[in-house]
């Protein structure tokens, strides 16, 4: 006894379906740890640019950094000019001991 080849063909497209059923999970299943994945990046990147927002917010302007400059330039020349008295005191006083 032959079977009707619309039998086959039915056959034929559940087969097909099938697998193309079982790719499509396969796929979902890549496309869901795909999603994970950049979920958790997007996380890091929010978590990131807090932190740059932070460390933006700390640090100090360019008028304030170039003001802190010339205020030790100026430390550093107050320190030669008192070194360089010391040294004109000590003389006074050697020249003036008897």
């Amino acid at each position: 006894m032959r079977l009707p080849w619309p039998i086959y063909a039915v056959g034929f497209l559940a087969v097909l379906v099938g697998a193309g059923l079982v790719l499509q999970r396969g796929v979902n299943q890549e496309l869901r740890e795909e999603v994970a994945l950049l979920r958790e990046q997007n996380r890091v990147v929010g978590q990131l640019r807090a932190d740059q927002q932070r460390l933006r917010a700390a640090q100090i302007s360019a008028e304030k950094l170039e003001s802190l400059r010339a205020d030790h330039a100026a430390v550093e020349r107050l320190r030669g000019e008192v070194e360089n008295l010391r040294t004109r005191v000590r003389e006074m006083e050697q020249a003036v001991a008897p």
